[in-house]
C-alpha cells in the first residue's frame, strides 16, 4: 500500500511539472528546427559549395593572366684574350639584369568538354538544392514525429494516471469491505495486483515521453533535457485524394526529381568523355621587358629588350589507347544504369504512397468506430462504478469495464497521431510538407 501511495504521489508530481513547463506548439517546434537542426545546417554548407563550384570562376571560360619578374648580380674576375694572344686579368666585374612580364593565356576549344562540365556544375548545384529540400522534408518528417509521439504520450500519461486512482481507489474500498465481511481476502489481492499493474503502466509511460522529449530536443539541435509540453490538439485533412497525391508524386517528389538531374548529369559526361576525341586549341600573349648591364668585360656594355609575344597552340590526342573509348563506353552504361534506377525508386515511392494511403484511411475509419466506443465504454464504466461501489458487481466485472474505457481512450489516442503521421508522410511524398 505505501507502494502504490508513493507511485501516486510521484504520478501527481508528474502532471504537475509537465504544466508547469512551457507550452510549445508543432509550429514551434517547426520554426526551431529550421534554424538550429545540425542536419539542415550540414545540407546548407554543402549546397553553398556546391554554389560556389559552379561559378564563372570555376568553369574554365576565363582566361588565366601570369605576371613575372626577376633580378640579376653577379661579381667576378674575367681574364680575356683578343685576337693577337694579348690577355687582359679585370678583377671584379660586375653584371647586373632584371625583367618582367605579363600574360594572358586562353583555352579556344577542347572538344566541347568545358562548356559541358559547366552545365554539368550547375546540375550538380540543382541536384544538391533538392538534397537539401530532401533533407528538410525527412528533418521534418522527424520532427513531426516526434513531436507527436511526445504529445501522444503526455495525453497516455494523463489517462494511465486515471486509471491508477481508480485502481487505488478500488483497493480502499475493497479494503474497507473487507472489514465489514463484504469481501474476501481474494478480492483484496485482485485489486492490489490490479493496482500494481496500472503503476508499473504509469512508470513505463513516464519514461517514454521522457525519452521521446529528449529524441525532440535533439532534433530541434538543443539540451536535450529542455522540458516542454507539447500542445495536444490534432487536426486532420480529410480532404486528400489519393490519385491526386499520386500525380503530384510523379510531378513534385523530390527524390524523383534527383534522380531526372542525375539523368542530365549522365549524358554531359557522356558527352565530355566524347570530347577526348577531339583536338584542343589554346592562345597565349604576353608583355615583356628585360635588361641587362654586362660589364666591361661583355662584348656589349647594356642590352635591353621590351616587345609583345604571342602564339596559338594546337593538341590533338590522335590514339590514347583505347582509353576514351572505355571511358565513353562506361558513361553510355552508366546513363542506362541511371535510367533504370529511376524507374525502380519511382515505383519503390508510389508503393511506399500506397502503404501509407491504407494506413491514413485505416486510421480514419478507427477513429469513427473507436470515437463511438469511448461514448459506450464510458458509460459502461460509469454505470458499473455505481453498481460496484452498491455491491451488485465484482470487481473482476468493475476491473474489466474500467480497461475497456481506458483501452479504448488510449485506442482512439493511437489512432489519431497514427493518422496525422500518415497524412504527414502522404504529403511529403507528394512534395506538399515544406507547404504546410
Amino acid at each position: 500500500m505505501k507502494y502504490l501511495i508513493v507511485l501516486l504521489a510521484f504520478s501527481l508530481l508528474s502532471q504537475k511539472t509537465i504544466v508547469s513547463q512551457e507550452s510549445m506548439s508543432v509550429e514551434d517546434a517547426i520554426a526551431i528546427a529550421m534554424k538550429h537542426n545540425y542536419d539542415i545546417q550540414l545540407a546548407t554548407n554543402a549546397n553553398l559549395q556546391a554554389k560556389n563550384n559552379k561559378s564563372i570562376y570555376n568553369s574554365g571560360f576565363l582566361p588565366s593572366a601570369t605576371a613575372a619578374a626577376d633580378g640579376r648580380y653577379s661579381s667576378s674576375n674575367a681574364t680575356i684574350t683578343n685576337q693577337a694572344g694579348v690577355e687582359t686579368e679585370i678583377p671584379g666585374v660586375e653584371t647586373k639584369g632584371y625583367g618582367g612580364s605579363v600574360g594572358l593565356n586562353y583555352l579556344l576549344f577542347n572538344g566541347g568538354a568545358r562548356k559541358y562540365q559547366y552545365d554539368k556544375l550547375k546540375n550538380l548545384y540543382s541536384l544538391s538544392s533538392l538534397q537539401k529540400k530532401t533533407q528538410i522534408e525527412n528533418t521534418l518528417i522527424e520532427v513531426y514525429t516526434s513531436f507527436y509521439n511526445v504529445a501522444r504520450n503526455q495525453e497516455q500519461l494523463k489517462t494511465v494516471t486515471e486509471a491508477f486512482q481508480i485502481s487505488k481507489e478500488r483497493l480502499e474500498r475493497v479494503t474497507a469491505q473487507q472489514k465489514y465481511g463484504q469481501k474476501t481476502t481474494l478480492d483484496i489481492l485482485n485489486a492490489r495486483v490490479d493496482a500494481n499493474k496500472d503503476s508499473i503502466n504509469l512508470i513505463n509511460v513516464h519514461v517514454l515521453v521522457e525519452n521521446n522529449m529528449r529524441n525532440l530536443n535533439f532534433l530541434l539541435g538543443r539540451d536535450i533535457n529542455t522540458p516542454f509540453l507539447a500542445e495536444a490538439d490534432v487536426t486532420l485533412n480529410e480532404e486528400l485524394a489519393y490519385l491526386e497525391l499520386l500525380e503530384l508524386l510523379r510531378e513534385k517528389n523530390n527524390e524523383l526529381q534527383q534522380w531526372e538531374i542525375n539523368q542530365s548529369i549522365s549524358r554531359q559526361e557522356l558527352k565530355i568523355n566524347q570530347a577526348g576525341w577531339l583536338p584542343s586549341v589554346s592562345t597565349n600573349v604576353s608583355y615583356g621587358f628585360n635588361y641587362n648591364d654586362n660589364g666591361p668585360a661583355g662584348f656589349l656594355a647594356e642590352q635591353q629588350t621590351t616587345g609583345v609575344t604571342a602564339g596559338i597552340n594546337l593538341n590533338w590526342n590522335v590514339f590514347d589507347g583505347g582509353a576514351t573509348k572505355v571511358r565513353v563506353q562506361n558513361a553510355k552504361i552508366a546513363m542506362k544504369t541511371q535510367e533504370l534506377n529511376q524507374r525502380k525508386v519511382q515505383l519503390n515511392l508510389e508503393n511506399q504512397l500506397a502503404k501509407f494511403w491504407a494506413e491514413y484511411t485505416t486510421q480514419i475509419a478507427i477513429i469513427r468506430n473507436e470515437e463511438i466506443n469511448v461514448e459506450i465504454s464510458n458509460q459502461n464504466f460509469l454505470k458499473s462504478k455505481e453498481l460496484f461501489n452498491l455491491g451488485r458487481i465484482t470487481s473482476i466485472d468493475f476491473r474489466q469495464a474500467q480497461l475497456n474505457f481506458i483501452n479504448t481512450k488510449l485506442n482512439l489516442l493511437n489512432a489519431k497521431y497514427n493518422a496525422k503521421i500518415a497524412e504527414l508522410q502522404l504529403k511529403k511524398f507528394a512534395g506538399l510538407l515544406t507547404n504546410n
